[in-house]
């Protein structure tokens, strides 16, 4: 199973402040139905995607693919450029409105955002802002919050409010540090119960050294608490906005999985499907798993 992006899709622009962002496009190889955007969570490149862009193609969606700034092969504000920072989720959600304006209105009605994880959050709040028009939004797996509760969870966002105020937010989080191939292991893995793409993901990191990432800072973990409020007092004003499917992996231990059905409860047109069974990583599952994905996604775009 490859994770090579096609010759010739891959393409650079340069933001109003230097930052150098990569992203690809993909025609669909069967009679067009739309188009989508791939919001990528963290450490994700379009490489990664492979798999599921060739997916989309075929169901007839045109593919967008961007790598978030800080990582894939977009640029780095860091020397250390495996560490996963970030200033404020504003900045994400202003690339993604400058991406979905770049690429233009497809006026046919039929734009589907996909969001995975820190891509679901991101894609998320710009809906509900307003930011980002969509006719449809699919979350994977969305960091809708952090699992962790009460006083331990107070107590990281003070200590990351204190490094980042103090000047240490570029730091790596305790017990976060450089990917190392050699540490990684499949027995215990929290992403995927699948052995094949666990391994097709490490080699296209191996293959593709430049999108390496490691760990996050205290910078990026107190942005996130951050706009873990936004979201949820957003979220929490608005009527009415796009379908949203919210495909929920229940053995997942990276984000919350309650504060998504609870998420999901509060808007009124998100409908959740819980898939029993799977790791975080959704869409490198399983086959019997990623087939009630695509089964969802396929009830979710009848749209022409």
């Amino acid at each position: 199973m490859g994770m090579e992006a096609p010759d010739g899709n891959i393409r650079f622009e340069t933001l109003t402040d230097g930052t150098a962002v990569r992203f690809a496009h993909w025609p669909a190889s069967t009679r067009r139905r739309g188009r989508v955007v791939i919001c990528h969570g963290r450490t994700e490149f379009i490489e990664k995607y492979s798999e599921v862009t060739g997916e989309l193609r075929a169901r007839g969606f045109d593919v967008w693919s961007m790598d978030w700034r800080g990582q894939g092969g977009s640029g780095r504000s860091l020397v250390n450029s495996q560490k996963g920072h970030i200033d404020r989720f504003e900045t994400y959600i202003d690339d993604l409105e400058w991406f979905i304006e770049m690429i233009g209105a497809s006026g046919d009605g039929n734009t589907v955002l996909i969001g995975h994880s820190m891509g679901g959050h991101i894609a998320l709040r710009a809906v509900l802002e307003g930011r980002v028009a969509a006719d449809r939004v699919i979350l994977t797996a969305p960091m809708i919050d952090l699992p962790m509760t009460g006083l331990s969870r107070a107590a990281v966002a003070w200590l990351c409010r204190l490094m980042t105020r103090t000047g240490f937010g570029s730091r790596y989080v305790v017990s976060q540090g450089d990917y190392d191939l050699g540490r990684v292991r499949f027995d215990g893995n929290v992403l995927t119960s699948d052995r094949r793409r666990f391994d097709a993901i490490h080699a296209a990191i191996a293959g593709t050294p430049g999108v390496v990432m490691g760990g996050v800072t205290y910078g990026w973990l107190n942005a996130v608490f951050s706009s873990i409020g936004k979201l949820q007092r957003v979220a929490d004003t608005i009527p009415s906005i796009c379908p949203i499917l919210m495909c929920t992996a229940m053995a997942d231990t990276i984000v919350s999985v309650n504060c998504q059905t609870a998420i999901s409860n509060i808007l009124p047109t998100c409908k959740q499907v819980r898939i029993d069974g799977a790791r975080h990583e959704i869409f490198h599952e399983t086959d019997a798993i990623r087939s009630r994905f695509w089964d969802a996604f396929d009830r979710f775009t009848e749209i022409g």
